[in-house]
C-alpha cells in the first residue's frame, strides 16, 4: 500500500474505530435502550484572539442520541456507579454560513456518574468521534476559517450532566464543550470549541431497572504491575496549509500499577520518529530518516473500565534533533485490551493546546 493510499485510509479508520466503540465497552441487551433530543444553547468560544474574527451571534444545536445504561454485572459497573453508554449526533448553527457553514458531529460517549441513587444522578458525559465542518480554510475562498483546514475531523465532547428519571422518561440539563480538529492532519488546526448550555429529555423502549449500588466486599489488591509495548502511526501537516503531509511513528514502551478499582499509573519510554522535524531544519532533508527521532519519558493517569482505558498522558523530551515548540507534550487517547495480550489504541499526541498528529497503534501487554 502506498503512503497516498494509507492517508486517504486514514479517516475510514478513525470513523469505524469510533463507531465500533460502544461494541468495545458494552454488548449487552438486559437494560433498553433509551432515545431522547437535547437542545444546546451557546457560542463559539475564540480560545485565541485570532478566531474572534469567525464570532458572529450566539449559536444554538440540536442533538438526537440513543443512550444505554449497563447492566450491572460486572464490577466496573458498580465501581462507576452504573454508567451508561451511547451514541449522539449533534447540529450546531453558529450564524456563520460563509466562513463556517454547516457543523456536525457523530460520537459514542459514556456517562459517568459521580453519584447515582437510582432515580437521579450527577457525572460527566465524555465522546470521542468524527466531526464535518462544511467550510474549512481554502486559500482562495475563505482565507478568514482559520480554524479548520479540512471537513472531516475529530470531535471530542466533555459535559458535566444531571439525569432525573421518571419511569421510563428522563430529563436532563448541562454543561458542556464540543470541540472539532484534524490533529493536524491538515492545516491550519487551531480547532473550534462550542461552549453551551444543553437540555434534554429521553424515553426507554422498555421498562428500567433502577441502578442498585452493590456493595463491594472483595479485597482490592494493589498494586497489580502489567507492561505493554504499543507501536504507532499517524500523518501531521505543520505551520501552514498546502505545505505537505509527514509521517509519524511512535514506539511506547510502559510499565503501568492499578491503584484502585478504576484507575492506574503508568510511567515508560516514548521514541518518536517523524518526518516533520526536517521541515524546520533544512540540513535535516537529505539525512537518513533515522536522524529524525526523538526520546522522551512520560507518566501516566489511566480510567479503567474492563478492558477499556481512558488515558492522560504528560512527558518530557530528553533528546531531540530540532528544539519543539514545548519540551513537555502530552497524550489522550483509549486503549481496549482484545483477548490477552493484544492491545488497540487511538490517541492524540499534543504539545499543550496544539496538537502534533494522531496516532493508530497496535501492542502487547502481558503481567
Amino acid at each position: 500500500m502506498t503512503k497516498t493510499n494509507i492517508r486517504k485510509a486514514i479517516p475510514k479508520i478513525i470513523i469505524a474505530g469510533f463507531l465500533l466503540m460502544p461494541l468495545l465497552i458494552s454488548a449487552q441487551e438486559k437494560q433498553p435502550w433509551e432515545i431522547g433530543a437535547r437542545g444546546s444553547y451557546g457560542f463559539l468560544w475564540p480560545h485565541r484572539q485570532d478566531l474572534w474574527i469567525l464570532v458572529e451571534k450566539h449559536a444554538i444545536g440540536v442533538e438526537l442520541f440513543a443512550e444505554k445504561q449497563v447492566n450491572g454485572d460486572k464490577p466496573w459497573h458498580q465501581y462507576y456507579k452504573g454508567p451508561s453508554y451511547g451514541v449522539g449526533l449533534l447540529y450546531v448553527n453558529f450564524e456563520n454560513p460563509e466562513k463556517i457553514g454547516t457543523v456536525v458531529r457523530v460520537l459514542p460517549y459514556l456517562y459517568l456518574p459521580f453519584t447515582n441513587n437510582g432515580k437521579s444522578s450527577f457525572g460527566i458525559r465524555l465522546g470521542w468521534g468524527v466531526g464535518y465542518v462544511a467550510k474549512p480554510y481554502d486559500r482562495r475562498e475563505n482565507t478568514q476559517q482559520i480554524a479548520i483546514g479540512s471537513k472531516i475531523n475529530m470531535a471530542v465532547l466533555l459535559m458535566a450532566e444531571y439525569h432525573r428519571s421518571f419511569g421510563r422518561n428522563t430529563i436532563m440539563a448541562g454543561v458542556g464543550i464540543d470541540h472539532w480538529s484534524n490533529g493536524s492532519y491538515r492545516q491550519p488546526n487551531l480547532g473550534i470549541n462550542y461552549l453551551a448550555l444543553n437540555i434534554g429529555i429521553s424515553r426507554a423502549l422498555g421498562n428500567v431497572d433502577p441502578y442498585v449500588q452493590r456493595p463491594d466486599t472483595t479485597r482490592f489488591k494493589s498494586p497489580k504491575r502489567t507492561y505493554s509495548v504499543v507501536f504507532g502511526f499517524g500523518v501531521n501537516e505543520v505551520e501552514r496549509a498546502y505545505t505537505g503531509q509527514y509521517t509519524a511513528y511512535s514506539i511506547v514502551g510502559q510499565v503501568q500499577w492499578r491503584v484502585s478499582r478504576k484507575s492506574t499509573l503508568g510511567a515508560g519510554v516514548d521514541i518518536f520518529n517523524k518526518g516533520s522535524l526536517a521541515f524546520y531544519d533544512e540540513s535535516l532533508e537529505d539525512r537518513p530518516r533515522i536522524e529524525l527521532t526523538q526520546v522522551g519519558l512520560h507518566g501516566e493517569y489511566a480510567l479503567v473500565l474492563g478492558n477499556n482505558e481512558i488515558y492522560f498522558d504528560m512527558g518530557v523530551y530528553l533528546y531531540t534533533p530540532v528544539p519543539e515548540d514545548s519540551k513537555v507534550f502530552h497524550r489522550v487517547g483509549y486503549r481496549y485490551k482484545a483477548g490477552d495480550h493484544l492491545v488497540l489504541n487511538f490517541s492524540l499526541k499534543s504539545h499543550f493546546a496544539v496538537a502534533d498528529h494522531v496516532e493508530i497503534g497496535l501492542g502487547y501487554k502481558w503481567n
